[in-house]
């Protein structure tokens, strides 16, 4: 027996008919709540089930166990073992993940519509039936804990937060880390496991959302079948302790081996359902959003830091107002954290004193309308919306009403806001102090696992079926209906119209890219990119970006190899705004000396900023020893930016950016004819340059048998490890083959890197493989992150599967779910407006038809075991590896491998 429950869907400003739907809202006897809204522009659907239990539920020993059993959620059930979850996902080529909060733990999948029934099967199976088996706790706590030495210890943001949690809270169960302390994931087994998922994992504490192409009165009736049955379950009344009152100010200082400065400025302040959230998520938006912030404009335009935010937690208890300040390098400035830190309180304290100017505040309303139709326009942003409003707050236009009472601020109700929350005796402060070679110590704790690590099991495919229609290609492409124009300079126009949505998505490449200069240059063009988004002779920084920002949109330019790329998604009415925005950003650039010089700034401290992160330590190392020449090096480093000048920047912009070559996609809410007439009044006039376009330098891959090099980071406790190896273009031939192979090797948990090195012997959190490619040359990358000890073990277990792969054929039962996964995986080619331009721009701008995936797909079909196997040995020669290594390690541990 089901209940449906009308919902009014209420706004405060109009959208068009076809977007202004109501989701429904059923209550099954058991208690399951499930949310449904049709949406039929794509054959795609979200499936989002939400669970009301997150870090605020823990207590004692357990903390992070909401987390843990995330992880186990995935871990299989009697009538769906191990891998088999991945399998089904991967057979109809969909995504799926997971998330765990102080407040809700979240799983979502995306699938073709024609298999929305796995969803059901999937989530009524799992959320009663999962195993949770003991070796698979002792193997999955391992990879949590890897986990949490890369987030909350390596990480300096997931440090500090960590420092800042502790600090604010001393009775309420926010500050305990949502992946918990090492103690207690160490600690974790079978029993307290399965206790914690058998309390929490249960219809009555659970909402089921569904948004995409079904048919509602069919689908309750199948959600009944699957879900009906289900016990409701008991969970235990919540006794969250109360915050007490903060009567003084508090504050922490933490030391890290890192190397920019950090700190966080946090009040304490409400739920997100009560009366005064409205008015705080306002200010953070005033502070916050965007290149047209306040705090934009104050500290980080005017090179005093490096970067600065602000939001508002908005939970279902109280939570924090956080300001997020990363300062500059030691010595690049001579400002002090307190003198950034006066600057925000002089800025709230005008908040408090004068509310924010009327004019600003209807700016501010103006953006939040917009950006609630921009976040919502796909199927899973509106299902999860729908599913954490529900589960939070018992209500799926938790948001919608949010908005409604922002609509109702004042300039008064603002100022009230900020003169309760923002209190000098209420302030939390939590300080970063890089210590740059000092290094944190690791205290060990990892344990063996009861199993054979050196040969895990062949992944179990028994029981799993590829019907044939699942290799059957798509009739249609999304590429059909895209019309293709050409203005007289030289410019094309990529134009595809659909009503679904009162929202146009706008992509844009220009013949731009690093491969066109000199490599002694690198980072020019990421240099100009960044210089070019500093507005125009009639507009200044603010703004060149506070027209789009106003409007609920933003503007994206970025550096690429071949070209440089941008968009912009916004509302259909706003269009001209659009257009108007990226003709002043290609044609008209002012390229004012001042922000050269905040440019360069930025990058120096990028440089700073990546020699924290592990990944891009060993990345960086990596394409230094698969470079053939020096020249075929294209990373950027100090000395490259010393040699970059602002009249080589514009010198370099003159000569490449022109309309030949350009490409505008439009996707959404528009007419063709409108269109092109507004390309040819903003583009129109754009001239070509003389000189010649520059070819493109593509680098040579070594010619070296292999090569390792080792990058020691003291003070860090996980390291990352990089196997390459050169890899096929997209134009030849063996690409096709080369792609499957690496799906069928390392994409995913459910690959054979996934299932070897992380779910069998739990050695690592991250593990995988990708290709970077252009038309003629690629190079491929496994990679891995794990505890520093278990270096040689894991990148062992990694090259073993990569010599296997090349030297033995993949079962029959992995090529055709590998090919299952391309075909199911055309559907989501069009989930979004922005995903269908992107896609349209890049495949023009590099010479390849729009219908390029149909021809792929048909290669794709055709493939043997063999071609695999060949097309793996070809690359893959065992012992000639190029492997770089950073992180946490000894050096006297690694030579001695």
């Amino acid at each position: 027996m089901i209940r449906t429950i009308p919902i009014m869907l209420l706004l405060a400003f109009t959208i068009s008919a076809s977007y202004a739907v109501e989701p429904d809202v059923t209550v099954l006897d058991n208690g399951l709540t499930v949310i449904t809204q049709e949406l039929h522009y794509a054959p795609i659907v979200a499936s989002v089930i939400s669970y009301r239990v997150g870090s605020r539920n823990e207590y004692g020993d357990i903390l992070g166990m909401s987390h843990f059993c995330e992880h186990l959620m995935f871990k299989g059930t009697e009538d769906m073992p191990k891998s088999r979850f991945w399998q089904i996902v991967q057979r109809d080529g969909g995504r799926a993940n997971a998330f765990t909060s102080n407040d809700v733990t979240c799983y979502y999948l995306l699938l073709p519509s024609s298999r929305l029934e796995d969803a059901l099967v999937i989530e009524s199976d799992r959320i009663v039936n999962c195993t949770i088996d003991s070796v698979e706790v002792v193997s999955e706590r391992n990879v949590v804990h890897e986990e949490r030495r890369m987030r909350s210890i390596d990480s300096p943001d997931g440090a500090l937060w960590e420092a800042l949690a502790e600090l604010a809270f001393a009775e309420h169960p926010y500050s305990n880390p949502v992946i918990g302390y090492d103690d207690n994931i160490l600690g974790y087994d079978h029993s307290k496991a399965r206790s914690y998922y058998e309390t929490y994992y249960c219809p009555s504490n659970a909402v089921l959302t569904f948004v995409g192409d079904f048919d509602t009165e069919e689908l309750l009736q199948q959600i009944e079948l699957y879900f009906g049955s289900i016990p409701s379950g008991e969970v235990p009344e919540e006794s969250i302790p109360v915050e007490p009152r903060q009567t003084e100010a508090r504050y922490v200082e933490i030391e890290h081996a890192s190397n920019l400065p950090r700190f966080v400025m946090a009040f304490h302040t409400v739920d997100g359902a009560h009366p005064d959230n409205p008015a705080l998520s306002m200010i953070s938006s005033y502070l916050s959003g965007g290149r047209s912030s306040r705090l934009e404009q104050l500290l980080v335009e005017t090179n005093l830091v490096h970067n600065a935010g602000a939001w508002n937690d908005g939970g279902i208890d109280p939570g924090m107002f956080n300001i997020y300040v990363t300062m500059n390098p030691p010595g690049d400035s001579d400002v002090t954290q307190e003198e950034v830190q006066d600057i925000i309180w002089h800025e709230l304290d005008e908040i408090t004193e004068n509310g924010i100017s009327e004019e600003t505040l209807e700016e501010q309303k103006n953006r939040y309308r917009a950006r609630e139709i921009l976040d919502n326009a796909s199927p899973l942003g509106q299902a999860i919306n729908y599913s954490l409003s529900t589960t939070m707050f018992g209500n799926p236009l938790h948001e919608t009403e949010q908005l409604e009472l922002i609509e109702q601020l004042t300039s008064a109700d603002i100022s009230e806001a900020a003169s309760v929350y923002f209190r000098r005796d209420g302030l939390n402060i939590a300080v970063l102090v890089p210590s740059g070679g000092r290094g944190m110590p690791d205290d060990g704790g990892r344990e063996e696992l009861p199993t054979d690590v050196t040969e895990p099991s062949s992944i179990n495919y028994e029981g799993l079926e590829i019907p044939e229609d699942f290799l059957i290609p798509p009739g249609t492409s999304i590429a059909d209906g895209v019309g293709e124009f050409e203005l007289v300079n030289g410019l094309d126009l990529l134009i595809k119209e659909d009503h679904t949505f009162p929202v146009v998505s706008i992509s844009f490449a220009v013949p731009m890219g690093s491969l066109m200069h000199p490599s002694d240059l690198s980072g020019l063009t990421s240099v100009t990119t960044e210089t070019m988004l500093k507005g125009t002779e009639d507009l200044d920084y603010m703004e060149f970006h506070k027209r789009l920002e106003m409007e609920g949109s933003y503007l994206r330019f970025y550096s690429g190899m071949e070209y440089s790329s941008g968009s912009i998604t916004l509302l259909s009415e706003d269009v001209e705004i659009a257009f108007e925005t990226i003709s002043d950003l290609l044609v008209r650039p002012a390229f004012r000396e001042s922000d050269f010089e905040t440019v360069m700034i930025e990058h120096y401290a990028d440089l700073e900023a990546s020699a924290e992160q592990s990944f891009s330590v060993a990345y960086d190392s990596l394409m230094a020893i698969t470079a053939n020449s020096p020249s075929d090096y294209r990373m950027s480093s100090e000395a490259t930016l010393d040699r970059i000048t602002l009249n080589s920047v514009m010198d370099y912009y003159e000569t490449c950016c022109r309309p030949e070559g350009t490409v505008i996609t439009i996707v959404g809410d528009i007419d063709p004819e409108t269109v092109v007439k507004l390309a040819e009044d903003f583009f129109g006039s754009w001239d070509n340059p003389a000189q010649p376009l520059p070819d493109l330098d593509i680098p040579e891959f070594s010619a070296a048998p292999g090569d390792t090099v080792v990058s020691f980071m003291p003070g860090r406790v996980q390291a990352v490890v990089l196997i390459a190896r050169n890899a096929p273009g997209t134009e030849m031939p063996d690409y096709p083959a080369f792609s499957i192979m690496n799906r069928i090797l390392g994409r995913g948990i459910g690959s054979r890197l996934g299932h070897s090195v992380r779910d069998e012997q739990g050695l690592a959190y991250g593990v995988g493989s990708w290709s970077s490619t252009l038309d003629s040359s690629g190079i491929f990358t496994a990679y891995l992150s794990t505890l520093a000890d278990y270096i040689p073990q894991a990148t062992s277990s990694v090259i073993n599967e990569m010599e296997r792969i090349s030297s033995e054929n993949v079962r029959d039962i992995e090529l055709l779910l590998a090919k299952a996964n391309v075909v199911g995986g055309q559907a989501f080619s069009g989930m979004s407006y922005a995903d269908q331009a992107s896609r349209f721009t890049g495949l023009h701008v590099t010479g390849k038809p729009l219908d390029w995936d149909r021809a792929y797909l048909a290669e794709v079909l055709e493939l043997t075991p063999d071609d695999i196997r060949e097309a793996a040995s070809t690359y893959f020669i065992s012992g000639e590896w190029f492997v770089s290594i950073a992180g946490g390690l000894q050096e006297e541990e690694i030579l001695s491998e």
